[in-house]
């Protein structure tokens, strides 16, 4: 029993037997509930209390941004800085300069991308085209995170009134820097067999398997025996053109020798010996077709000119591979054989005959995979579809693999899943080393684009503020004697994640230095003027 089923038991009893459940029970628990949040109310109502009548308040931004207030020295209340030396409230101790506004192409207010002398250098830096083409490919491989136009926070700047009030606040640096983004669409794949490189293999005739070579997990050449055939009809078929080649030969000779005689013989028994020689030429071209549909391949040139036995003996081993011929002594114990042969170079992975069996043209004997080049079949949700393109790279990892395997998209479908709202996608993958199987499920990224000097600053460099994404960047005379300990809100453009850093697509130029961690404090006084003042 529950602990709530035997605080439920008493009273479904009372309840049971006509008597009304105490009430105090419920209450009594309730009470025990919720004496916790009365005691954490009480206790806070009295700090309110004391506060209150103390006087006391939440420490300013001044507090934790100076070492104290030099007595005697007017302190701006607002900025946490002596009046004197505020930037903000004095403008004209740092003028900011010419403002560019905003730039349509790359979503930034004073972007750098195309007014470089706003950084934060010593001097100016050259902005290369490849910079401005890879923002440009980010901007149009996906919509990204967008900014206001209409905000303002990339005006203000925050001041401390010295370095070691910096490093008290717990302000620490990084340097904006340049590696490598990949960015991907995440899917899930299955690794099938290519099918225009699986043959499955059936005799050409009807008959008794006489003999088989290969199994499965045999590799196999082109032209490699897997099994003969004993088929009465291959023993027809080279009778047939044996007679036909006989009566072809006796029209030729026949023809030769009219044909000497002159105009002694009437021209009328020449032609018709030349249409018998036609008819039985007609003859052997349709037995030599007959053994080609069996797949034993032989002209009418191979057999003219030649004797009977000479034609007899070829017919005999016609279509066996040399090597096989070898082996049998050079020539079979029947000439009823049909091999059925590898017709390209791969892997045995079915093989449903055995010797002595009846088979017919219907019945697949081995099936064969070339599976040096395998298909990957990918599910892509259907938000991503509109960013996948035939040619993109991809990688895949089978489940419990130890390797990643890339690819390229050769087809995508046009029917979405009505079920799983995916779209089928199909990359081929190489697969030399065989170590990808058939039917074998994993992960896969589909590759958007790749940028090996990507701008990159780390992820807590970067902050959401409403209306933009911002980055503190460091002024370029911090650690100049006597110079203003300014760090400049700046205006960026987002990109994709890898890991610890995220790729700023506008905003950012490398080596200025932003701030990372300790960057509360500054977002603080950005959006509230002073800390908790009052």
């Amino acid at each position: 029993m529950s602990p709530a089923d035997s605080h439920r038991q008493p009273i479904e009893e009372a309840t049971a037997s006509g008597q009304k459940p105490h009430s105090w029970q419920g209450t009594g628990r309730w009470i025990l509930g919720a004496t916790p949040t009365i005691a954490v109310l009480l206790l806070l109502s009295a700090i309110g209390y004391w506060g209150h009548h103390s006087g006391w308040t939440v420490p300013k931004f001044s507090a934790l941004t100076s070492r104290y207030e030099v007595e005697g020295v007017a302190w701006c209340e607002e900025h946490g800085v002596p009046e004197a030396d505020c930037i903000s409230c004095n403008a004209e101790l740092m003028p900011k300069g010419t403002l560019r506004g905003w730039c349509q192409e790359h979503g930034v207010a004073e972007c750098v991308l195309e007014h470089p002398e706003l950084g934060q250098f010593k001097e100016t830096p050259v902005i290369s085209q490849q910079d401005l083409d890879r923002a440009r490919r980010a901007l149009a491989t996906r919509e990204r995170p967008k900014n206001d136009p209409s905000c303002k926070l990339h005006l203000r700047r925050i001041q401390f009134t010295s370095g070691e009030a910096a490093d008290k606040a717990g302000i620490d640096i990084a340097l904006v820097d340049r590696g490598r983004i990949i960015e991907t669409v995440a899917t899930t794949g299955e690794i099938r067999y290519d099918p225009t490189l699986v043959t499955r293999l059936a005799s050409r005739a009807a008959g008794t398997v006489w003999r088989v070579e290969r199994n499965v997990g045999d590799p196999v050449r082109e032209g490699d025996l897997l099994a003969l055939v004993d088929a009465a009809v291959v023993g027809q078929a080279k009778a047939e053109l044996l007679q036909a080649a006989a009566q072809l030969n006796l029209q030729d000779q026949t023809v030769e020798r009219l044909a000497g005689l002159g105009d002694v013989v009437a021209g009328r028994r020449l032609q018709e010996a030349e249409a018998a020689r036609a008819e039985a030429e007609a003859a052997v071209r349709k037995a030599v077709q007959t053994l080609a549909n069996l797949g034993l391949p032989i002209t009418l040139d191979e057999l003219r000119g030649k004797s009977g036995n000479e034609i007899a003996t070829q017919l005999h081993s016609l279509g066996l591979p040399s090597a096989e011929l070898l082996r049998l002594d050079r020539q079979p114990t029947t000439a009823n054989l049909i091999p059925i042969l590898a017709p390209r170079d791969g892997v045995v992975t079915t093989r449903d005959v055995v010797a002595g069996e009846a088979v017919d043209t219907m019945k697949t004997l081995f099936t064969i995979v070339d599976n040096r080049r395998m298909w990957l079949m990918l599910n892509v949700a259907l938000e991503d579809a509109q960013y996948v393109k035939a040619g993109q790279q991809v990688a895949f990892r089978p489940d419990g693999g130890t390797r990643e395997h890339t690819g390229q998209i050769t087809w995508i479908s046009s029917h979405i899943d009505s079920e799983t709202r995916t779209v089928k996608v199909r990359a081929e993958l190489p697969n030399d080393d065989g170590d990808l199987r058939d039917e074998s499920f994993g992960a896969g990224q589909i590759v958007l684009r790749d940028e090996d000097q990507a701008i990159v600053a780390p992820n807590d460099a970067i902050h959401w503020e409403g209306c933009c994404f911002v980055a503190f960047v460091r002024d370029r005379n911090f650690l100049a004697k006597d110079s203003y300990k300014v760090f400049h809100t700046r205006m960026v453009r987002p990109g994709v994640t890898n890991g610890d850093y995220t790729e700023v697509i506008a905003g950012l130029l490398p080596d200025e230095i932003v701030v990372t961690k300790g960057s509360g404090v500054l977002r603080a006084e950005l959006l509230k003027g002073n800390l908790g003042a009052g």
